[in-house]
């Protein structure tokens, strides 16, 4: 009989049966999958849990399904591994900073700077008193698509988004034109004949 192993998945627990086992990793199989867990949680791609069929699996769970177990590889022990300094991290803390003006006659004059007072102002107040700044439009550059000429059209004329027509003053052909809203209005110049 199979033995059966829980394992978390996906943020549930599941309960699959064990197909083989390769030092501390376990194949399970779970709801026609094959599923490595590690320390009691499914090996994840990401996000997401990663699976295998019975045709991806890797070649090592393929031949441990088999009953052939990769040779188990010795730890070497290193006498002078005890002498190697051992390392420590260091939580740094912040302090506050004392609030006396004067400083020793002995600082530099980069050390005197005074502090710089606190602003009083809060968030939500300075958002409130910052009010948004509105720019008005009076021309809109056009391109002439026909001789490439540039001109300035009036932003009332075609403020309402629909096309309308304009002149050439150097060619003297009419273009259809629609004013699009960017950062600022741009004009969509069309030829036709």
């Amino acid at each position: 009989m199979e033995e059966t192993i829980t394992f978390w998945l996906d943020n549930k627990i599941c309960s699959g049966f064990k197909m083989a086992e390769v030092g501390s990793q376990t194949l399970v199989s779970y709801r026609d999958k094959y599923y490595i867990i590690i320390g009691g949680a499914a090996q994840m791609k990401g996000v997401r849990p990663l699976h295998y069929s019975k045709t991806s699996m890797p070649l090592v769970w393929k031949k441990a399904l088999k009953g052939i177990l990769p040779p188990e590889v010795p730890v070497i022990e290193h006498p002078e591994d005890e002498n190697l300094p051992v390392t420590t991290s260091t939580k740094k803390e912040r302090t506050a900073m004392p609030k006396s003006t004067t400083l020793p006659p002995d600082s530099s004059d980069l050390q005197r700077q005074e502090p710089r007072p606190a602003a009083s102002i809060s968030k939500k107040s300075a958002a409130a008193d910052m009010k948004p700044v509105k720019i008005v439009q009076t021309v809109v550059a056009a391109t002439c698509p026909y001789c490439s000429h540039k001109q300035d059209l009036p932003f009332e004329k075609g403020k309402n988004g629909k096309p309308f027509f304009a002149a050439c003053p150097r060619c003297n052909t009419e273009f259809a034109v629609r004013f699009v809203p960017v950062t600022m209005y741009q004009a969509q110049v069309a030829a036709f004949k």
